[in-house]
């Protein structure tokens, strides 16, 4: 179990707005390859000026989702790479009283994450998943995923393990298969975490995006984690 807080700024045509964001992650091992995966997002949205050009508007999100992971390689095995899959659903509601604006939002997903030790001390991660999402509108939100979006995303990830530390670096391509306003960016993010215990993590991740729709996107989250 955890939480990870985060913070930020974005442009998406012109538009600027702060986001602010939480997650408490939790998970519980089901068997020896199956694990639950339970996720609860909250964010907080100011957008810049966006009423008549004069007065900040505020949007309010929260929802929650679960995954089933499953491990196709353990450790017993002795091979040095392992791979996860990972299929999902999820329901997030986002409302606006100063936009007149406010959504249902249904997901379901399908993850791949192949991980390989390929020398002492470092792992390299490729992950790959496909999201599907339906809108279900209320008032009078244009939301960008629309009433039915696909996304492809596809990324690899770079961990160097030194001690209690363990430094990373990834890249990932998120692509819409349906017109949105952001049908297409890129994230890049760097961190580091440490154990400060065998059961206690701390991490801090800085990321950038950007895509077209002149979006660009600067955030920095700041987790830790607990095992029981």
């Amino acid at each position: 179990m955890g939480v990870e807080v985060g913070g930020g700024s974005y442009t998406v045509n012109g538009q600027k707005a702060e986001l602010y964001t939480v997650k408490i992650p939790y998970s519980r091992r089901l068997d020896e390859r199956g694990t639950l995966e339970l996720t609860l997002p909250i964010s907080y949205t100011v957008y810049d000026k966006a009423l008549f050009g004069f007065k900040d508007a505020k949007a309010y999100g929260a929802g929650i989702n679960v995954g089933y992971a499953w491990q196709a390689f353990l450790k017993k095995d002795n091979v040095p790479y392992r791979w996860k899959i990972t299929p999902s659903m999820g329901l997030y509601y986002r409302d606006s009283s100063d936009l007149n604006e406010g959504a249902w939002v249904i997901n379901a997903g399908l993850s791949s994450s192949f991980a390989w030790q390929f020398s002492p001390g470092w792992v390299i991660n490729i992950g790959n998943g496909i999201s599907f999402a339906w809108n279900n509108s209320i008032k009078n939100y244009p939301d960008p995923i629309r009433d039915n979006q696909q996304t492809l995303k596809n990324g690899i990830h770079l961990y160097r393990m030194l001690a209690r530390w363990t430094i990373y670096a990834y890249m990932i391509d998120t692509e819409a298969l349906n017109p949105a306003i952001v049908d297409s960016y890129q994230t890049y993010g760097i961190g580091a975490g440490y154990k400060l215990t065998k059961t206690r993590t701390l991490k801090a991740t800085l990321l950038d995006e950007q895509g077209n729709g002149s979006y660009k996107s600067v955030r920095f989250t700041l987790g830790t984690s607990w095992q029981f």
